[in-house]
């Protein structure tokens, strides 16, 4: 099964292509357990350097799917339990797919962990060349600072 970011209410959030989705289904009398996996294929922008990157996000999910309204009573608070009426023949779950993929992504995007940014004065990207920029304001408060050596500490 495949669905896009758009379907997903993500479009605003994450740019990418199709989203494939896996469901394994297993069935008992009245209850279903669905064990899900997706990947997406997203278009990300770097947090320190703004270069773009693409990312594989792959998220899962697991829920229980039952006819029984009284297995769901006491756990209406459960969001892994849902009741599926009688007379129903599909069950919505782009919400548990929105959720899988946004809890897969990382609170910062990096294109690299070595990924050097980009200049505060100037905005040169750090990782193609070195900037020009000269320290010409420093606050005379700190220069005690300067004479630490961070050699000697280590030891």
């Amino acid at each position: 099964m495949t669905t896009t970011a758009k379907d997903l209410d993500l479009d605003d959030q994450l740019s990418c292509g199709e989203i494939s989705t896996t469901l394994r289904i297993s069935r008992s009398e009245t209850t279903a357990s669905v064990d899900g996996g997706l990947i997406a294929e997203a278009h990300l922008e770097c947090d320190r350097c703004l270069e773009s990157i693409n990312r594989e996000i792959h998220g899962k999910f697991k829920i229980v799917v039952t006819e029984s309204p009284s297995m769901a009573s006491g756990a209406t608070s459960d969001p892994d339990i849902i009741v599926f009426p009688e007379g129903t023949d599909e069950l919505d779950i782009s919400s548990l797919l929105r959720d899988a993929i946004v809890l897969e992504r990382p609170m910062k995007e990096v294109c690299d962990e070595t990924c050097r940014g980009l200049c505060a004065g100037c905005g040169m990207n750090l990782n193609h060349s070195d900037c020009e920029c000269e320290d010409e304001e420093f606050d005379e408060r700190w220069a005690p600072l300067k004479k630490i050596k961070l050699a000697e500490l280590e030891n």
